[in-house]
């Protein structure tokens, strides 16, 4: 008895280490957020809606809800990947769903202020724009799921062009980019992340040598010369955030620390941002109750509301 006693103290006081803090319940259970980013300058988070074709912006500190837009206005189809400039005052999101049938992949860009759209950029063909990182310059760089490629939306332009095909890449999902902004790290579903020199377009890195390092990567964040991701593609590892640790050299993944894994909260999460020293992440995003190729939500009293669930990482 006094062995399980002191083992109970012991999960209490150490126990929740990677334990989350702050949690965002959100109002639509039926919302399906698929990307999220955050503004710095307004301090709010923006949410992309697969089920119901919008965005929502999340006040950080009170945590009320409103549209950014409304279900399909602009033309806004099924939310992915959305990304926020807070030095340019640009929100950009990604809309198009690859389940469905004739679904145009395009890039969508708003004014923060206006919550106006300036500019969409249409991909017609066998593409699936998913998510997007940008450098320095302001050029965006965007993984295409279905054509195993890159494209770049270089600042300044007015089109998207391809930057990088390969099997290398296969099946492309999140996408982070180096502070020296000299590398992209893409996490390709099937070969894991794979880390791109930007000026040779040369891939640096072998696939993993430990199985499901990193295969299997939705959301995936550069932060402080390691990588964090989201993993939900793969089977008995599967739903966990993780930080991938990088070398010294930043061009080899050599070790994995799994920061939470196999709670309830993290059912199918999908997607994270950044915002400071902490990890917002899409914790039960409902995606396994949505039919994918119509696009209807299938109730239940039982279904619990999707939470954002907040972590302090290093």
């Amino acid at each position: 008895m006094k062995n399980f006693i002191t083992f109970l103290i012991l999960l209490i006081l150490f126990g929740c280490n990677t334990k989350t803090h702050r949690e965002y319940i959100l109002d639509e259970k039926d919302l399906v957020p698929e990307g999220i980013a955050y503004s710095k300058t307004k301090d709010v988070f923006y949410l992309t809606s697969i089920a119901k074709s919008k965005i929502v912006e999340i006040d950080r500190k009170t945590g009320k809800q409103i549209d950014f837009i409304k279900e399909h206005e602009f033309g806004y189809s099924p939310g992915v990947g959305v990304y926020v400039d807070d030095e340019r005052n640009l929100l950009h999101a990604i809309g198009g769903y690859y389940m469905l049938k004739d679904s145009l992949t395009s890039l969508f860009t708003f004014d923060l202020n206006t919550k106006k759209l300036l500019k969409r950029y249409d991909l017609a063909g066998e593409h699936f724009l998913n998510d997007m990182v940008k450098d320095k310059k302001g050029n965006i760089y965007l993984t295409d799921t279905k054509g195993s490629a890159l494209f770049v939306l270089k600042h300044g332009n007015n089109f998207l062009e391809l930057f990088y095909k390969s099997p290398e890449i296969e099946s492309p999902n999140g996408i982070a980019i180096s502070d020296d902004n000299t590398k992209l790290y893409i996490a390709s579903g099937t070969k894991g992340v794979r880390i791109l020199n930007i000026s040779t377009k040369k891939i640096l890195n072998q696939k993993d040598k430990l199985l499901e390092m990193s295969q299997g990567i939705d959301g995936l964040e550069f932060y402080k010369n390691h990588l964090y991701a989201i993993q939900n593609g793969v089977g008995a590892n599967t739903d966990n955030f993780r930080k991938l640790i990088l070398n010294h050299a930043q061009d080899q993944i050599i070790d994995v620390k799994v920061i939470d894994s196999h709670t309830p909260r993290l059912n199918v999460p999908l997607t994270f941002c950044l915002a400071e020293d902490k990890a917002i992440v899409i914790g039960n995003s409902n995606l396994q109750y949505l039919n994918q190729e119509n696009l209807k939500f299938t109730d239940a009293d039982t279904i619990l509301k999707t939470k954002l669930l907040e972590y302090t990482i290093e």
